[in-house]
């Protein structure tokens, strides 16, 4: 992967490295982030989200993250009902781009993790040290119980004992090119990939539970927070701080990516609505007061404004931005 050296020499001169990186959630599902009715309603296509993608990336953004569903929401708006595929979108915005990173979501339970790897490394082949991949543990009963893939309510209490498996080989293959992995959940057998990717390639977890932090602190390299803290970010503190005890018990360095929901609630709002930010320091988080008022001061087009009800915000449509500051 690029060195950070290479990537700031990429960086538009306003931002600073040291200011964190900052991310974008691609509009892959239908509606994008918004679920309510008087919000814009729209179905997911390529050419939004290279659109999307294109705009982050001349804005200075470091990053973009596809998700994946599998089965949306219904009701009136049909939240998420329509989804695009997160790593074949991925490869057709990595070629349309230069800069920009894309963290691709994996569903484990749909893809043996030799073909995932594969996807990746074609990915890093297409844009060399500008992929990574997002796992998604599979919570959802009705999401794979459609397609005849749930594999029981036992599941979901050993879920992370799969995905530590599924890294593993993800790992294994993209650092040698091989894998004899024996495991309760998958068996290799010279198990071989190539081209290998250029570098590292980078993991993100969303574990929330002991057993989810644990995981991530010991196979990923960030991991979503999440809390409730609308314009409130400091009341993740506890849970940072959780994952900052994990990574230090497995001898790593596992990165927080905070959920905080910026809505306006009379006082003020982001341009950027449905704020993601994240903040990574040794030893703890970065006080959060600190972080968004830097973030206000340097970023431009994310100042704050009045909030003003009923008032259409069409970037507020395509997703979810997030920080990540070292």
């Amino acid at each position: 992967m690029r060195s950070s050296a290479t990537r700031a020499n990429q960086t538009p001169n306003w931002r600073k490295r040291d200011d964190g990186e900052i991310g974008v959630f691609l509009p892959i599902a239908r509606n994008g982030y918004l679920k309510s009715p008087a919000s814009p309603q729209y179905s997911p296509t390529y050419d939004l989200n290279r659109d999307v993608a294109i705009a982050a990336e001349r804005c200075g953004f470091d990053f973009a993250l596809a998700m994946i569903k599998l089965r949306g929401c219904g009701g009136v708006t049909r939240h998420w009902d329509e989804c695009l595929e997160a790593f074949t979108l991925t490869a057709a915005l990595a070629a349309v781009t230069k800069r920009i990173r894309f963290f691709p979501s994996v569903a484990v339970l749909t893809m043996p993790p030799p073909f995932a790897a594969r996807m990746v490394a074609t990915i890093d082949s297409v844009a060399p040290g500008r992929c990574g991949i997002n796992i998604v543990s599979g919570w959802q009963k009705a999401e794979y119980e459609q397609m005849g893939i749930w594999p029981g309510e036992d599941h979901f209490r050993r879920r992370y004992q799969y995905c530590a498996e599924y890294t593993q080989i993800l790992q294994e293959l993209w650092e040698t090119g091989k894998s004899d992995f024996k495991g309760q959940f998958f068996q290799m057998d010279d198990c071989r990939l190539g081209p290998l990717p250029s570098g590292k390639m980078e993991i993100v977890c969303a574990g929330q539970s002991d057993s989810g932090m644990k995981f991530s602190a010991k196979y990923g390299d960030y991991n979503f927070i999440s809390g409730s803290c609308i314009n409130e970010p400091h009341k993740v503190a506890p849970s940072i701080a959780r994952l900052v005890a994990e990574a230090k018990a497995a001898g790593r360095d596992c990165g927080a990516l905070v959920l905080r929901d910026c809505r306006g609630d009379g006082r003020c709002r982001l341009r950027q609505v449905g704020a993601l930010q994240s903040w990574r320091r040794p030893g703890g988080a970065c006080p959060p007061r600190f972080a968004s008022r830097r973030r206000h001061k340097r970023r431009r087009g994310l100042e704050h404004q009045p909030f003003q009800s009923g008032r259409r915000n069409t970037s507020s449509k395509y997703g979810v931005v997030h920080r990540r500051l070292r």
